[in-house]
């Protein structure tokens, strides 16, 4: 301005934070953060919101705000607990436990199952013990059945088990359904979970005469009457509705999730798809929205954009 000319004071900047002029119109518009900076959400999926972004970490990480990456969660050193008094090894993404002797290492690898046997009381009564079974069971087959206490020993001074609808009782008696299949029997339709058998916890027969009372039983002793695993295993089919089918059951997820692995519905990411035209896609857990652009309206389900 003026002659001789001088400079104007410095413009504040027009557009507010995570938006950039465009250099035609001067309007102000979005920028994606995941095209703009690199090595954002290294690690993760990096979703562009209007105004921001968002990254989703895979299982067993999570985003460390300072870096702006995802971290693999060491899992061994943040849950207390974790392994049952066996040994913790961090993997990335999870852990794996190594369990002492007696112990069995689960199927996935990330519990310690007690199957040592030991000795089952069915009555408790002012505090004392009684009605020793005969047949040596663990803690597991023992307390999640009709036990009362358990003893790992002969001498040893038997403990109670955990009351019913506690965590310690479901911590114990839900893992019946991780604990593998037998090899013998035939192999399982992949929608159908094969019922839950216990390894065989019993000493080798000896060669000598075996009396009866003392034979080992011939089928292993299940922790609860499996007839309606739904029923039975509360946990199953999260994100999903549990069917039970004869001797076990499938799972049926809800809108907007998928079956993973047996058990497990994980949410679809539809954004993937593309699915907003004239705007920006947000995924959500079973669905996703649409942030609408300058000129476009949202329809009532926020699922499009007009």
């Amino acid at each position: 301005w003026g002659h001789p000319c001088e400079m104007c004071p410095a413009q504040p900047h027009p557009c507010r934070r995570g938006f950039i002029p465009n250099i035609r119109t001067g309007a102000c518009q979005d920028v994606d953060e995941c095209q703009a900076i690199p090595g954002i959400c290294q690690g993760g999926n990096c979703i562009n919101t209007v105004g921001s972004f968002e990254c989703k970490c895979p299982a067993g990480h999570k985003f460390n705000e300072v870096t702006q990456k995802c971290d693999d969660i060491d899992e061994c050193s943040t849950i207390p607990g974790i392994c049952d008094g066996g040994e913790c090894s961090n993997t990335v993404s999870s852990y794996f436990c190594k369990c002492p002797p007696g112990f069995y290492t689960a199927p996935d690898g990330l519990k310690c199952i007690d199957v040592r046997p030991g000795f089952c009381f069915s009555t408790l009564s002012n505090g004392r013990c009684g009605s020793q079974l005969p047949q040596p069971l663990s803690r597991m087959q023992c307390c999640c059945d009709s036990g009362r206490c358990w003893a790992s020993a002969p001498a040893a001074a038997p403990e109670m088990c955990p009351i019913r609808s506690t965590d310690e009782y479901r911590k114990l008696c839900t893992v019946a359904h991780m604990l593998p299949a037998r090899p013998d029997l035939p192999p399982a339709r992949p929608d159908v979970i094969p019922p839950p058998l216990f390894p065989d916890v019993y000493p080798p027969p000896h060669p000598e005469i075996i009396y009866p009372s003392r034979a080992p039983p011939v089928h292993p002793i299940l922790p609860v009457n499996l007839t309606d695993y739904c029923q039975t295993f509360r946990h199953l089919c999260r994100n999903g509705r549990c069917i039970p089918t004869p001797g076990s059951y499938r799972c049926e997820c809800n809108k907007g999730f998928q079956l993973h692995g047996r058990e497990e519905c994980l949410d679809i990411d539809e954004c993937e798809r593309s699915p907003c035209v004239g705007g920006d896609c947000v995924n959500t857990q079973g669905s996703y929205i649409c942030q609408c652009r300058v000129g476009y309206q949202s329809t009532a389900t926020r699922t499009e954009c007009r």
